[in-house]
């Protein structure tokens, strides 16, 4: 409980995060009816460095190349001025020895920022927490939410990741996220034919270390395929078939998930319900049947300053450092990548870092296919 002096700061804190939720829902349903002048969703790679060898990855195989620095991000952001949801990753971003500079300029710059999240793998405890606690304290009133990556119990992690001890670090990240107020962590699951077998085993693991952990605490994705951000064009044969985990027969691997997640009390958990359902039937060959965001409402920035559709097409644009944003975002080469997202020539794609934009972005068309596939999930039983 708080005191009677904590009590004031507290009760302006939530008062300001809900303003800028209330902000960031006004620029969302700007997005609906027409294309905005600046993406307010961004996808912003900050190195393609990481102290791990991922066997489903191949960015730290990638020579070190010019990083886009504090000041030239800075210079970004400030570029940006709709942007309420910022994703900063690499690589490992804290493998940066200037990461909490980063973090924090970011924060100081980007004023309309609600939503940060960004993706560790925990291996760098202590710059993690300190770099979440300032970041807390600089702005209390944006929504905070870090992924830990964690791809199945001991053993099988550290031999997917590379690196013996990958796995007591990221456990160890997780805990002391956990522990602190203003952040919202996750564990994150990449599936891939080592990791989908053990999942019953790294819930088990997460449940033994933490007894109160709850399903909805578990993010999954999917591995995805893509030669500029992950560099990992040889390795389309890792991908899973998520079938259900013997005597499940009635549903697969990812249905199995979402009745452990329960009902959603939160609107994140809202997003992520509706994620998974329509995984679910894009696992079985379906479209997703909702429409895109990329280059209309978000973007994707690599650590050299090369602005992309997203993550996944390797399709460049232009630089940051030869071209203002707004340049590019209004160019004819933009125009021509959009107009191709729209008829499906990048190839599509149901990744998270895509497709919560896509759900946020067009209520009509997710509404409509998360009921009718929740619909025949419930008939299927």
């Amino acid at each position: 409980m708080d005191s009677p002096a904590q009590a004031p700061a507290r009760t302006a804190s939530l008062l300001a995060r809900l303003g800028k939720r209330a902000e960031m829902i006004g620029r969302l349903t700007e997005t609906w009816v027409r294309r905005p002048d600046s993406p307010n969703r961004l996808v912003l790679d900050v190195t393609r460095r990481c102290n791990l060898r991922c066997s489903m990855c191949r960015t730290w195989e990638d020579p070190r190349r010019d990083e886009l620095s504090v000041p030239e991000i800075a210079d970004i952001m400030r570029q940006l001025p709709r942007l309420t949801w910022l994703d900063v990753t690499g690589g490992e971003p804290f493998l940066r020895k200037d990461a909490k500079a980063l973090m924090l300029t970011i924060a100081r710059t980007a004023q309309a920022l609600t939503v940060l999240h960004f993706p560790t793998n925990g291996w760098f405890t202590k710059r993690v927490v300190e770099t979440c606690a300032e970041l807390i304290a600089e702005r209390p009133e944006i929504q905070l939410i870090v992924t830990v990556s964690v791809d199945g119990p001991e053993a099988v992690h550290d031999q997917i990741r590379g690196r013996e001890g990958a796995f007591a670090r990221a456990m160890d990240t997780f805990a002391a996220l956990r522990a602190m107020d203003g952040v919202d962590v996750f564990v994150g699951t990449t599936l891939t034919r080592e990791s989908q077998p053990t999942l019953e085993a790294l819930g088990a693991a997460l449940r033994e270390r933490f007894p109160d952990f709850e399903a909805r605490e578990w993010h999954w994705n999917r591995l995805q395929i893509s030669e500029h951000f992950f560099g990992n064009g040889d390795r389309e044969g890792l991908a899973p078939e998520l079938k259900p985990a013997p005597g499940r027969p009635r549903g697969g691997a990812v249905r199995e998930h979402v009745e452990r997640r329960g009902p959603p009390k939160s609107l994140v958990d809202l997003m992520e319900l509706a994620f998974l359902i329509n995984l679910e039937f894009v696992e079985r060959g379906e479209s997703s049947g909702i429409p895109c965001e990329s280059l209309r409402s978000t973007a994707f920035i690599s650590p050299e300053g090369e602005l992309y559709p997203c993550h996944v097409w390797d399709r460049p644009l232009g630089n940051l450092r030869e071209h203002s944003f707004a340049t590019l975002w209004h160019g004819d080469e933009v125009a021509q990548a959009r107009g191709e997202v729209q008829r499906l020539a990048c190839g599509g794609c149901f990744t998270p870092c895509e497709a919560y934009p896509a759900l946020a972005g067009n209520p009509a068309h997710t509404l409509s296919q998360t009921a009718k596939r929740s619909l025949r999930l419930v008939l299927a039983r």
